[in-house]
C-alpha cells in the first residue's frame, strides 16, 4: 500500500509535556511499516486482530487487542496488516526507563521477556497518553501520571522486573499531598513536585494516593478545579472567563472535565 494512501493519517506529535515522548498515531493505516527503532517502543492498537509483524526473528500474530512491545536498536517489519488499523505508539527513550528502574530499584539495563502483552492498564494507559497527543490538551500532572503508569506496566515485563514494594498508605505523606493540591489550585503541578512535597517517590505516592482517596492526584485535583469553577459560575462569571482563570488549555477542555465532574456542560449549569 502506497505512503500516499488518501484514507490514511499519520501523525509525529511532540507535546512538551512529555518530556521527551514522541507518538506516533495512525488512522486507517493499511500500508506496511519497516521500522527501526532506537527508543522503547509500544504499539496500541484497534482493530489489528490477524496484524502479523517480524521483530527478533520471530513473527507474531495479533489475536487480541494489546501491545506490541519494542526495545532500542531493533527493527520491526509488518507483514500483514488489516484495513482500516487504528493505533498509537509511544517511543520512549531509553534514559526515562533506566531512571524509572533505579527508582524501583532495578539495575542493569532493562530487557524485555515479551514481544506483545494484553496488559490493559498498559494499553489504556499508551493509549490516552496518545489521544491527549491528538488533541494539544496535555495537562502535566495527568500526562506525567499516565507516563509512571506505563513504565511501571513497562518494567513488569522486563526480564527481571521489579520487586513488589507497595508500602503502606503514608498517611503523612499522602496529607501533605493532598494539602498542595488544595493549596494550588490554580497551577500546574508536576508529579516530581507533588513526590518531593510529599518526600516519597512518585510510584509509591501513586499507589499510597489512589488507597488512600480512591482516585489519582490528577483526579483529586481536576475535582478541586471544576468545584472552583462551579463557585466562579455562580457569581456570574461566564464559563470563557472561568476557563481561563482556572487555567484549562481551552474552553472545550474544560467543559469536558466539567461534564464528566457534574453531568452538565459549564453553560446548562449556568442556565439550570
Amino acid at each position: 500500500m502506497s505512503l500516499d494512501d488518501p484514507f490514511e493519517k499519520i501523525a509525529w506529535l511532540r507535546p512538551p509535556q512529555l518530556g521527551g515522548w514522541e507518538y506516533l498515531v495512525a488512522h486507517r493505516s493499511r500500508h506496511l511499516w519497516t521500522v527501526y527503532h532506537e527508543t522503547y517502543a509500544l504499539c496500541a492498537g484497534v482493530q489489528l486482530w490477524g496484524q502479523s509483524w517480524r521483530y527478533r526473528g520471530r513473527t507474531h500474530t495479533r489475536l487480541s487487542p494489546g501491545m506490541m512491545l519494542m526495545e532500542p536498536g531493533e527493527l520491526h517489519r509488518t507483514l500483514a496488516m488489516p484495513n482500516g488499523a487504528q493505533f498509537k505508539v509511544a517511543q520512549i527513550l531509553p534514559a526515562a526507563v533506566a531512571n524509572a528502574a533505579g527508582e524501583l530499584g532495578m539495575s542493569g539495563v532493562v530487557h524485555l521477556c515479551r514481544a506483545q502483552t494484553d496488559d490493559p492498564e498498559l494499553t489504556a494507559a499508551v493509549w490516552r497518553l496518545g489521544e491527549m497527543a491528538e488533541r494539544g490538551t496535555v495537562e502535566t500532572l495527568e500526562a506525567q501520571t499516565l507516563q509512571a503508569v506505563v513504565l511501571r506496566h513497562l518494567l513488569s515485563h522486563a526480564e527481571r522486573p521489579p520487586r513488589s514494594a507497595e508500602g503502606g498508605d503514608e498517611p503523612a505523606a499522602m496529607e501533605r499531598a493532598r494539602e498542595y493540591l488544595r493549596t494550588h489550585v490554580l497551577a500546574q503541578i508536576t508529579l516530581d513536585e507533588l513526590a518531593t512535597v510529599a518526600g516519597i517517590g512518585r510510584f509509591r505516592l501513586l499507589r499510597a494516593f489512589q488507597r488512600r482517596f480512591g482516585v489519582p492526584p490528577h483526579t483529586y485535583h481536576n475535582q478541586l478545579r471544576v468545584e472552583r469553577a462551579r463557585a466562579m459560575l455562580r457569581k456570574g462569571m461566564t464559563p470563557a472567563v472561568v476557563s481561563a482563570e482556572m487555567g484549562f488549555c481551552d474552553q472545550s477542555h474544560f467543559t469536558r472535565h466539567f461534564k464528566k465532574i457534574l453531568g452538565v456542560t459549564p453553560g446548562e449549569y449556568v442556565r439550570g
